[in-house]
């Protein structure tokens, strides 16, 4: 009686802990959702607390970060108004591993890529953190760029990383194979070694032109622009990528106006031509272009230049959002993509 009483007592608190568990895996996820459905400019973004109170002098905050014997600090830029943001912290740095880990190594200094205040770089020029953003070429947010103590920048990753793909990254850095290996190929290499047998991507036929694929813009003469869909097999973001942005209507209806691609980032058996008249395979050409992600959009001019990228997990507001802003070749005048998306803001507010 006595064993039989244990086994349920032990039983229920094992029920207990799934059920806990599950929950906290809803809650990640029901974020992840809410802040890929969402559009843009409903965040109110706001840093963490211990995120570095910086003085925006980054050669005493990397000091300070060397003193307290950590690998570096880590520069976030974010706006307001940045909904991918606010979703990278809720679920990324509110994951307690992950932000234990983070906190452990790192310090992170919060830059708003608006702000007009002043900024010490780390070879102790001075400038704004909204010039400093735009040499950083942090054209999306969030852009994390990691220095090491040795004051110098090891690699930048732009956009949202869940945990388990942010903490590759986090592997990357802090294993030093960052200086032998490109962070795509290790990540393709840590994916290449799940016991999943990949089956392929599924092509949307309704969207997408089909093989043999000449994307050759001179040769071709194209009067449109090129959108390039890079898929993984086995890939949830994909998933949600299709399901939530390539799903939306609006996000069809513009799809339209492009010479549009969907390529599988696994495949190295088929060949196509590239913009710039290469013949490569789709994987070949996704290493050339260092995507780093599992799902990858990327566009280029009727003259095959790129010209706008999303390589990270993309909300269809960003998507809608990207997408008009190559049609509009806004990128002639604002190569920082969210200088045009808040150029484009305050003038619809002026016209109401």
């Amino acid at each position: 009686m006595h064993i039989h009483r244990l086994n349920i007592v032990t039983l229920i608190a094992i029920c207990m802990t799934l059920t806990l568990l599950c929950i906290s895996l809803y809650v990640v996820a029901d974020k992840m959702d809410v802040y890929q459905i969402g559009g843009h400019g409903q965040a109110n973004l706001k840093h963490p607390a211990w995120f570095k109170q910086s003085f925006y002098d980054l050669r005493e905050d990397l000091s300070e970060a060397r003193k307290a014997g950590k690998r570096g600090i880590i520069v976030f830029f974010s706006q307001q108004s940045c909904n991918h943001c606010q979703a990278f912290i809720d679920t990324t740095l509110n994951d307690p591993a992950t932000q234990q880990r983070v906190q452990e190594n790192y310090d992170v200094i919060g830059l708003d890529i608006f702000n007009d205040l002043e900024l010490t770089q780390i070879d102790g020029t001075v400038t704004t953190i909204k010039d400093f953003a735009e040499t950083s070429r942090a054209r999306l947010t969030p852009t994390l760029i990691f220095y090491g103590v040795e004051n110098k920048p090891l690699l930048k990753i732009i956009g949202l990383y869940p945990p388990e793909k942010f903490n590759q990254v986090l592997d990357y850095v802090e294993s030093g194979v960052y200086q032998k290996v490109a962070l795509n190929q290790y990540l393709r290499e840590r994916a290449a070694t799940s016991t999943i047998q990949a089956q392929g991507i599924k092509v949307d036929t309704a969207l997408f032109a089909k093989p043999p694929y000449d994307l050759n813009r001179v040769n071709n003469k194209a009067t449109r622009p090129l959108l390039v869909v890079y898929d993984s097999p086995n890939c949830n973001p994909c998933t949600r990528f299709h399901n939530r942005v390539l799903g939306d209507s609006e996000v069809r209806r513009l799809l339209k106006n492009y010479d549009a691609v969907q390529l599988d980032m696994s495949d190295n058996v088929h060949t196509l031509t590239t913009p710039d008249g290469q013949q490569r395979t789709p994987r070949q050409w996704a290493d050339a272009l260092q995507l780093n992600y599992d799902i990858a959009v990327i566009f280029f001019d009727e003259q095959g230049k790129e010209v706008h990228r999303l390589d990270s997990e993309t909300g269809k507001d960003r998507m809608t959002g990207s997408m008009q802003y190559v049609l509009e070749k806004a990128y002639l005048r604002h190569e920082q993509f969210l200088q045009w998306r808040k150029e484009t803001a305050i003038r619809k507010q002026e016209q109401k």
